[in-house]
């Protein structure tokens, strides 16, 4: 990182849009060639660089009050792990969907859809046919779903609870289908987060 892009990152993390814009510009080329070749060539037909670009660029505008320009290196090193994550967990869920196991759901039951969703991200061990814990799932989700940006939140409703086929979630978003695995991806690791411990929480049993 250049000595005068230090002053600009702090007031990037500091809350300034337009600098981080000016510096995401000049960085940017950067990540793209750190990106080059890096997608497998099975996947090339639904995933692109511009794909991890526009996910990593929206990161970056979500995590930049987490960086440190003191201590976490240059920034387009922190890009380039941005985009790195990205594209891992864009290639690992295009594979889980490759290997099967998904359910399109006939019949959409948002309360059994959030309990699943919740347990299998807060490992809370909710019993499967406890109404309490669904009906609380659905509510505890909804408001933590509410602090992601809108195309997550349209990504994680459609797949995980309405079941929606991803090329029909592709179209709504106006993504590629691995951006949709993308941002699902990244949707589900804020939601980790924002959901914390609640799992523990959940009425069992009921």
């Amino acid at each position: 990182m250049a000595d005068e892009d230090r002053p600009l990152l702090h007031a990037a993390v500091s809350g300034d849009v337009d600098v981080l814009s000016m510096l995401l510009r000049k960085y940017g080329p950067n990540v793209r060639a750190f990106l080059s070749g890096r997608i497998p060539p099975r996947w090339q037909s639904v995933l692109s660089e511009d794909d991890v670009m526009q996910q990593t660029y929206s990161d970056a505008f979500t995590d930049i009050g987490n960086f440190d320009p003191e201590g976490d290196g240059s920034f387009s090193g922190w890009l380039c792990r941005l985009a790195q994550c990205n594209l891992k967990d864009a290639i690992r869920m295009l594979q889980a969907a490759k290997r099967g196991g998904r359910v399109n759901r006939v019949e959409i039951d948002l309360a059994e859809s959030s309990r699943m969703l919740v347990g299998m991200l807060t490992a809370s061990g909710m019993s499967p046919g406890s109404y309490a814990a669904g009906k609380e799932a659905e509510a505890l989700l909804a408001q933590a779903m509410a602090q992601l940006p809108s195309t997550s939140q349209i990504a994680v409703r459609m797949f995980d609870l309405e079941g929606r086929d991803v090329k029909v979630i592709a179209q709504q978003v106006g993504r590629s289908i691995g951006a949709v695995y993308m941002l699902r991806a990244r949707a589900h690791d804020k939601l980790r987060k924002l959901l914390g411990a609640t799992g523990n929480f959940f009425t069992d049993g009921a």
